[in-house]
């Protein structure tokens, strides 16, 4: 074996990678060139007060630490059937399981049921049961679940050292319907990203407050709404081959005109607007 070559690859490799993260630093760098001086004198609560902006009791200035990640999606009927050789049990989701798109769906055959008033214990405890595959790896995500609307949610994800995922790539999502004063569980959709790595070392992020003043400055917030809520999550930018690389982001809610609502995203390393960005592949 030449293991010099193979020290040249890697090293090509290594090298290739560092240019790879410059560009997506530089390109978050240029995505919002709008972006005005947030060192103003008047303060960012203030400005939101005079054009009666609604948030919470304050804007948080505690100071996260987050990575740039990478994973693979994980191709989930392999998976299965890898853990009924694992474990034994050959009917492991035998029944009512479908698989699409990288997309696990099963309709549970035993009835599950939660409480609205105690639905994060309700739904930590059904991902402990044996009803799904990488339940333990999933955590409740109030912000994005829904009990109005004519199909009810509830939505849990995977993390990364406390910061849970935001993405279609690492959701698990739980349809509902009414029974009695209870909600029961009739399918849940399912993916899962694996040999999750550290693609840099850990960074200070920009916080809850840094991101709602470069909102308000270009224009994202409008007079007269309200903040609903803020949530900190990595989510996807960039798709390299089999590989998707992820960022920490901030998900902001703005509910205006009558309770219409947007959720604005910013990522926050950079403390750049990407709400509209779509993931970017990279093939070569």
């Amino acid at each position: 074996m030449d293991f010099k070559r193979i020290e040249q690859i890697f090293l090509l490799a290594f090298l290739g990678l560092n240019m790879f993260l410059f560009s997506i630093y530089h390109d978050g760098l240029a995505s919002e060139s709008s972006v005005g001086n947030l060192n103003q004198t008047e303060g960012i609560e203030k400005r939101l007060e005079n054009d009666n902006i609604k948030y919470g009791d304050s804007l948080s200035t505690k100071i996260y630490e987050g990575y740039y990640l990478s994973g693979e999606e994980t191709n989930l009927q392999q998976a299965v059937e890898q853990e009924r050789k694992d474990s034994g049990n050959k009917n492991f989701l035998k029944e009512n399981t479908t698989y699409k798109a990288g997309v696990l769906t099963n309709f549970p055959k035993e009835n599950y049921f939660l409480k609205e008033e105690e639905m994060r214990e309700g739904v930590n405890t059904f991902l402990t049961s044996n009803a799904l595959l990488y339940g333990k790896e999933y955590s409740y995500l109030g912000h994005f679940s829904s009990l109005d609307g004519e199909y009810p949610e509830v939505v849990a994800t995977q993390s990364f050292e406390e910061i849970p995922f935001n993405d279609e790539t690492a959701r698990l999502t739980l349809t509902l319907e009414p029974a009695d004063n209870l909600w029961k569980i009739t399918k849940y959709t399912q993916t899962h990203i694996g040999h999750i790595e550290r693609l840099r070392e850990k960074q200070e992020l920009y916080t809850e407050r840094d991101a709602i003043r470069t909102l308000y400055v270009n224009n994202r917030i409008p007079a007269d709404s309200e903040i609903k809520w803020t949530q900190l999550a990595y989510a996807r930018i960039y798709k390299v081959r089999e590989k998707n690389v992820y960022v920490p982001v901030w998900f902001v809610a703005i509910a205006s005109n009558g309770n219409n609502s947007q959720i604005e995203h910013v990522n926050a390393i950079n403390n750049t607007i990407i709400t509209n960005n779509t993931v970017q592949r990279v093939d070569d």
